[in-house]
């Protein structure tokens, strides 16, 4: 069970690097976070500052992976994707860590990752159109015993589960070309082509957090606070087989049951502005003022 955390208003590197070791952030570890940075709390120094935690954590030869999606803007047919420039929404923390020096970014209209550290290369594969297939970097993640950490938000965010339907080819996704406009490095704007799964009918309401609590029912993730921040923390190859096992004994594991999403019994979990968010104490919510 999550406890209260501080009272301090401010929550420095040293307590977000203490929190992620307790919580068992390896030295050296691949790690791949969806987070939320008004969940911690008002960060001395701002996303920057989660960016260097992490980073320090996991020391030179770790490697740290975020989501960079472009969606909605991606949904444009005259979207220019500029791998250097077009921003991250995936939240501040993910943009803060897309502009390190260092910084790598798959190419994909719409969810894009970055990558920092010796690993990069490895997930990062230039030729790889797919965003969720067996190629996808994210799917390397997992493939090279990565782990994976909600920081702040609900399993609904984790895109590996996305990986886990395309592995399971789901009836209700199928798979389509998506062309847009990239810009090179040289300057240059060229047509590029990424894979996409949209629903194959009507959009199913879908709900990660059922999957999500099966893995927390069975002791797979381990559930701390970083900061205001509930952070779950678990192996990749867990969510695979997980939402293997879970698909066999119900095909719409994946959406929602009963016309409401699973809840999660962990601190809070509170509708921002910005989405959903899980919190020790909803009143220290950060909201930039």
């Amino acid at each position: 069970m999550v406890t209260d955390a501080s009272r301090d208003d401010i929550v420095r590197k040293v307590d977000l690097v203490q929190a992620l070791v307790e919580l068992g952030v390896p030295r050296s570890g691949l790690l791949m976070v969806h987070s939320s940075l008004s969940s911690i709390g008002n960060v001395e120094g701002g996303a920057d500052t989660v960016v260097d935690a992490f980073l320090e954590v996991l020391g030179p030869e770790g490697t740290l992976v975020v989501p960079t999606f472009t969606i909605p803007a991606a949904n444009d047919p005259e979207f220019l994707f500029d791998p250097a420039s077009t921003p991250s929404n995936s939240g501040a923390i993910s943009e803060a860590a897309r502009l390190r020096s260092g910084a790598f970014r798959s190419i994909h209209s719409r969810h894009s990752v970055a990558v920092i550290g010796p690993l990069a290369s490895e997930i990062i594969d230039p030729s790889t159109i797919s965003a969720w297939g067996s190629d996808s970097p994210i799917a390397q993640v997992m493939d090279q015993g990565g782990m994976f950490l909600m920081l702040g938000v609900r399993f609904e965010y984790l895109t590996a589960v996305h990986v886990c339907e395309i592995e399971l080819d789901v009836p209700f996704r199928q798979t389509r070309i998506a062309r847009r406009l990239l810009r090179q490095p040289d300057g240059k704007i060229v047509s590029f082509s990424s894979q996409v799964y949209p629903p194959s009918g009507e959009d199913p309401k879908m709900d990660f957090n059922r999957v999500g609590r099966l893995m927390e029912v069975a002791g797979k993730v381990k559930i701390g606070s970083v900061g205001n921040a509930i952070a779950r923390f678990f192996v990749g190859h867990e969510v695979r087989a997980m939402a293997r096992a879970a698909y066999e004994l119900d095909p719409n594991i994946f959406v929602v049951n009963n016309g409401k999403p699973q809840q999660l019994p962990d601190g809070f979990t509170v509708k921002t502005s910005k989405g959903y968010v899980c919190v020790v104490d909803p009143g220290r919510i950060y909201d930039g003022s």
